[in-house]
């Protein structure tokens, strides 16, 4: 992704971000889905080590953030004229889309952390 989305050329920065983003997202997503198959698999067993899925689980926020952040700045750049395309639609259920994983990893890291503490 860009360091920061252009205003002028706002399609191209959008289509080039979620060219670069989508794929890592859906990876994301799979390995998000993993981590929570694993931490329900092993609820009940004790000696199931949680602290290494406390710092996978901390990457895959921070990437989802990063994601968050550089798309929220490039829908607040988006002219009156880029606002009415498909584009920037797609551009706004793309940024609810990473709010929910991100809420999603959330959850997650509480149940891991309580399981942490809890042994």
């Amino acid at each position: 992704m860009p360091i920061y989305p252009s205003k002028r050329n706002w399609l191209g920065s959008y289509r080039s971000a979620f060219n670069d983003f989508k794929p890592r997202l859906a990876n994301l997503r799979l390995r998000i889905d993993d981590l929570a198959h694993q931490v329900n698999y092993n609820s009940e067993n004790r000696s199931y080590r949680y602290g290494p899925l406390r710092e996978i689980l901390g990457n895959q926020k921070m990437t989802l953030t990063k994601a968050l952040n550089y798309f929220e700045a490039l829908s607040r750049n988006a002219t009156e004229e880029v606002k009415t395309t498909d584009e920037y639609r797609e551009c706004l259920k793309f940024i609810e889309g990473i709010q929910l994983y991100i809420e999603r990893v959330g959850l997650l890291s509480r149940v891991v952390n309580q399981r942490i503490e809890g042994k």
